[in-house]
C-alpha cells in the first residue's frame, strides 16, 4: 500500500516517468502471485516459520538492494522480483496459519489480523513522507528495511505452525470435536486429495477470478492517488496523507467486515465492499483541491478494507477445516495478478493520454 509515496521521489531523483516506476510495482505483484501458491504449498509441507523465514531474508536483501539502485533495470530487479518474492513468503502463510488457531470465531482472528494490515502502512506512510523529505529515497530504504527485518526477527520466536506445537489447542475448539491432522505423512496425503478435489469445483476458480477483478480495481487508487492528488497541486507531504487516511479508515472495515461476514453473509458483506468501491471512486473525476481528496479517502476507503477479509471466511465456509495454505495462495495468486494489471495502469495511461481520468473510470 506505501508503494504510492515512493513515485514522486524516484521521478525527481532519476528523472524516471510514472509509467516506468509504477511498472515495478507490477512486476512486484506479478512475481509475489507466482510465488503464491508455491508458498501456500511450502508452508503446508514444511511449516509456516520455515517459509516465513526465507521470506524475511530475501524482505531484507530486497530493501537494502533497492536502496543502492541506479538503473531502472535494477530497481526492477531488486524491488520487482526480490521484494516481490519475499512478500508472498511471509504473507501467504499468516492466513492459513490463523486458520489453524482458531477452530471458531475465525471471523474476529481475521478482523484482528487484517486490520493490522491498515494499521501498518497508517502508520509507515507518513513516516516515510517524512524520511524521503529529510533523508531522502536511498536513505530511507535502508531504515526501513534494516527497522522491518529486525521486527520481524524479534517476533520469530513467538510464531508456532499449530496450536499443537505450542502445547495448546486451538480457540474455540470443544471437547467434543474430531482432532484434526495437522502434520505427518498422512496429514500430508490428506492435504493433498483435499487440494485435488477443491480443483474440480467452479468456486475454487471464481475466487480465484473475484479476488483478480477486486485487486484491480483497488490498484489503481493505491498506486495512483499520491500522483494524482500532486498532479492537482497538492504538495508531497499532504498527497501521501491521502493515502495514510485510507489505511487508517480501512482498518475498521478489515476488522468488521469478517466478523459481518461470519455472522450473516459472507457474499453479501463482499457485493457491498466491491458496490461501495465502485461508486465512491467517481468522486475523483471532479475533485481539484485537498479536502476533496480526503473526502474522497474517507468515503472510499470502508468498502475497499470490506474486500479482502473476507475470503478466508468464504474459504471456511466453502471447504470446512481443509489446509487452507495451497487454496489461499492460489487466490493471492489472482490477487496478485491484479495488482501488476492495475498497479502499472495509472502511470501507463497518464504517460500515454496526459491525464488520470480513464484510470479512474477503470
Amino acid at each position: 500500500m506505501a508503494f504510492g509515496v515512493l513515485i514522486n521521489p524516484l521521478e525527481d531523483t532519476f528523472a524516471w516517468s510514472p509509467g516506468a516506476v509504477g511498472f515495478a510495482y507490477a512486476l512486484m505483484s506479478i512475481t509475489s502471485a507466482i510465488i503464491a501458491p508455491i508458498a501456500g504449498i511450502f508452508s503446508s509441507q514444511f511449516g509456516i516459520k520455515r517459509t516465513v523465514l526465507l521470506g524475511v531474508i530475501l524482505f531484507f536483501i530486497g530493501m537494502m538492494w533497492t536502496s543502492q539502485v541506479r538503473y531502472l533495470w535494477e530497481f526492477y530487479l531488486a524491488y520487482g522480483v526480490v521484494f516481490g518474492a519475499s512478500q508472498s513468503l511471509f504473507l501467504v502463510p499468516a492466513v492459513p496459519a490463523i486458520a489453524n488457531w482458531f477452530r471458531r470465531h475465525l471471523g474476529l482472528a481475521m478482523g484482528v489480523a487484517i486490520g493490522s494490515w491498515s494499521l501498518g502502512p497508517a502508520i509507515l506512510v507518513p513516516i516515510m513522507a517524512f524520511l524521503f523529505e529529510a533523508y531522502g529515497w536511498s536513505q530511507t530504504m535502508i531504515i526501513v528495511g534494516v527497522g522491518g527485518t529486525l521486527v520481524l526477527c524479534l517476533v520469530m520466536p513467538w510464531l508456532k505452525n499449530t496450536p499443537e506445537d505450542a502445547g495448546k489447542v486451538a480457540y474455540g475448539q470443544l471437547s467434543g470435536d474430531k482432532e484434526l491432522l495437522s502434520k505427518g505423512t498422512e496429514f500430508q496425503e490428506q492435504s493433498k486429495r483435499y487440494q485435488g478435489a477443491m480443483y474440480r469445483t467452479n468456486a475454487f476458480w471464481h475466487l480465484v477470478n473475484i479476488h483478480f477483478l477486486g485487486c484491480v480495481g483497488h490498484a489503481v487508487i493505491l498506486v495512483g492517488i499520491v500522483p494524482m492528488a500532486v498532479h492537482k497541486g497538492m504538495s508531497f507531504p499532504a498527497a501521501a496523507g491521502v493515502l495514510t487516511v485510507i489505511a487508517a479508515v480501512s482498518l475498521l472495515s478489515r476488522f468488521l467486515a469478517p466478523i459481518l461476514g461470519e455472522k450473516f453473509n459472507t457474499k453479501g458483506t463482499m457485493f457491498w465492499a466491491f458496490l461501495g468501491q465502485g461508486l465512491f471512486v467517481l468522486l475523483l473525476l471532479s475533485a481539484d483541491s485537498a479536502w476533496e481528496f480526503y473526502l474522497f479517502a474517507v468515503l472510499w476507503a470502508v468498502p475497499y478494507g470490506g474486500e479482502g477479509p473476507v475470503f478466508p471466511i468464504i474459504n471456511r465456509r466453502y471447504y470446512g477445516f481443509a489446509p487452507m495454505g495451497p487454496t489461499h495462495g492460489w487466490q493471492m495468486l489472482g490477487g496478485g495478478l491484479g495488482m501488476a494489471f492495475g498497479g502499472v495502469l495509472p502511470g501507463f495511461l497518464f504517460d500515454t493520454l496526459g491525464s488520470y481520468t480513464w484510470a479512474i473510470w477503470v
